[in-house]
């Protein structure tokens, strides 16, 4: 009896010990919830031809983004060509990857109140976040009347 005892007990602990050193432990879950953009975010944008302010108002249906987009010179009374160009308002839209934002603001020709009317432009870009309720990015485009412009980056903080 004794002897059955202690080969069931070896083995039991036997059982255990394997089945503790067995794989080490999955690692903890990462999350693969997008990042929040809805909201209304305002910052600035320079580039190749000049500064602009730039304000979004953007809603968000999982990974994807949609919204209005206004731009403004940062000097709208200036009389440079940027402070025309620069007052403009379109439809922003985009997908999230991770924590970053791909985007593309569309500024049609004819909009009512828009300085330049026959023009249109569209922007594409990237943004990530920098922190809580801020993002850094950088884009490009063109404007048909004043053609490309180039190197832009942009930051844009979220309005609480």
């Amino acid at each position: 009896m004794r002897t059955a005892w202690l080969i069931a007990s070896i083995t039991a602990l036997t059982v255990l010990a394997i089945s503790c050193a067995g794989s080490p432990a999955a690692p903890a879950p990462t999350s693969s919830r997008p990042i929040g953009f809805a909201g209304t975010w305002n910052g600035t944008g320079v580039d190749s031809q000049g500064a602009t302010t730039v304000t979004w108002a953007l809603t968000q249906t999982g990974g994807s983004v949609s919204g209005t987009v206004a731009t403004q010179a940062v000097d709208p009374n200036d009389g440079s060509c940027n402070s025309c160009h620069r007052n403009k308002s379109g439809a922003v839209s985009g997908t999230i990857s991770g924590q970053k934002l791909i985007l593309t603001m569309f500024f049609a020709a004819g909009v009512s109140g828009d300085p330049t009317p026959a023009c249109s432009a569209t922007v594409t870009g990237t943004a990530s976040s920098t922190g809580e309720g801020t993002l850094a990015g950088e884009y490009s485009g063109a404007d048909t009347c004043e053609g490309p412009f180039t190197n832009g980056t942009l930051t844009m903080a979220r309005q609480r």
